[in-house]
């Protein structure tokens, strides 16, 4: 990667359907300029806090605070080695404020970072928080869950089938804080191709989504967008827990209906080039000549869960089905909602669909599921009980 490539990040919050405060934090910092992008690079963090009243909170905003102020601030050493010492010392310090005071204690955090650097993604871990790539229509799980079902499937002594069965989901065997030091997993650096998307989450959104969702939203859409259509998406399914969801994408967007290209500007504040069609910019970026990195093997890459994420009739009937069912909750619940732009949404859903445009047809899916979220958090808010199941 160089300094000047184009990235697109954006980054999304929400309490749930079931909860009234947030636990969940995110962060992205930005190298401020090339000799620390060359140093450091830019910065990707999503940390799940736990603990009773508003020690989570406390929590995941003191890793997600701490974490990358020290790591940018370390003098030396390699960018996994910068990493690692900052999650522990935030480990420490987190550990040091729970055992000051009593009612902090449970007190602890997960944490997952995305580092992009000029030698590629570097990905530090803590916790079950996840780190995602999506690339060519595949998602690949980048970090491996430190929670008792992964660990027991790990160590053989269940299938993954018998783990989810039997085993309760929400039982995290490492996290900063409860210990006074931490084991930091580390991945890479691994290859950046353009094109890449990377998606980190908290398990608010991992737990009611599934990983083809995951990839088909992120990949073919604006981060922005992405964030949105993903959250809702979690809320319609229940919205059991805090959500949170930042989503990188390396080189422009391009709309695949109106060939519109969404930059965002290089960190030094330098406008990107964008002189000619959107076709000529994108070959600029592939830069001609240069011959792309070897990828490396799954192995490799400690691919920990890989799945196809293509746009197809399975998913857009499931997430059709899935709009349908919550219309009609809203309409016997009288939910607030733009029936008559929900109607037209509706309308170029299936014109889409007849038409085979299976891109155009998850757009609409993705308006509609963001249209009935918001009209589904509005009703939690004015009514005090949630609105889906």
């Amino acid at each position: 990667m160089k300094w000047d490539d184009i990235i697109i990040d954006a980054a999304a919050s929400d309490t749930g359907m079931r909860r009234w405060n947030n636990q969940d934090s995110q962060t992205v910092v930005r190298a401020s300029k090339p000799e620390v992008w060359q140093a450091r690079g830019h910065v990707f963090m999503v940390a799940d806090g736990m603990g009773a009243h508003a020690v989570g909170e406390l929590a995941s905003k003191m890793a997600c605070d701490l974490i990358p102020h020290t790591y940018m601030k370390t003098k030396g050493g390699t960018p996994a080695e910068a990493i690692s010492k900052a999650f522990r010392e935030a480990c420490s310090v987190i550990h040091s404020r729970a055992a000051a005071n009593r009612d902090f204690q449970g007190m602890g955090t997960t944490c997952s970072s995305l580092i992009l650097l000029p030698e590629g993604a570097l990905v530090a871990h803590v916790g079950d928080s996840r780190v995602y790539r999506i690339r060519d229509r595949q998602i690949d799980q980048l970090s491996f869950d430190h929670s008792l079902v992964w660990e027991l499937v790990r160590r053989n002594h269940l299938t993954p089938e018998q783990a989810n069965l039997s085993v309760p989901k929400n039982v995290i065997t490492r996290s900063l804080g409860p210990e006074p030091t931490i084991e930091v997993d580390i991945e890479g650096p691994l290859d950046v191709h353009l094109g890449d998307v990377y998606l980190l989450c908290s398990d608010g959104l991992s737990g009611p989504v599934e990983d083809p969702e995951l990839g088909v939203f992120a990949g073919n859409f604006h981060p922005r967008d992405a964030c949105r259509y993903l959250i809702s998406l979690a809320n319609l399914r229940g919205g059991l827990d805090n959500i949170t969801v930042v989503i990188v994408r390396v080189g422009d967007w391009v709309d695949p209906e109106s060939a519109e290209v969404a930059q965002q500007e290089p960190a030094d504040g330098r406008k990107a080039d964008g002189g000619g069609s959107w076709k000529d910019r994108i070959l600029r970026l592939v830069r001609p000549g240069k011959k792309a990195p070897a990828a490396l093997t799954p192995e490799e890459e400690h691919r920990y869960r890989s799945s196809d994420c293509p746009i197809g009739e399975a998913l857009l009937d499931r997430l059709s089905e899935l709009t349908d069912r919550v219309r009609e909750a809203a309409i016997e619940q009288a939910w607030s909602v733009d029936w008559a732009e929900l109607t037209e949404r509706r309308r170029k859903l299936a014109d889409a669909r007849s038409g085979r445009r299976d891109w155009a047809a998850l757009r609409e899916v993705g308006e509609i599921i963001a249209m009935l979220g918001q009209a589904a958090r509005f009703h939690r808010k004015n009514t005090g009980t949630a609105a889906v199941k």
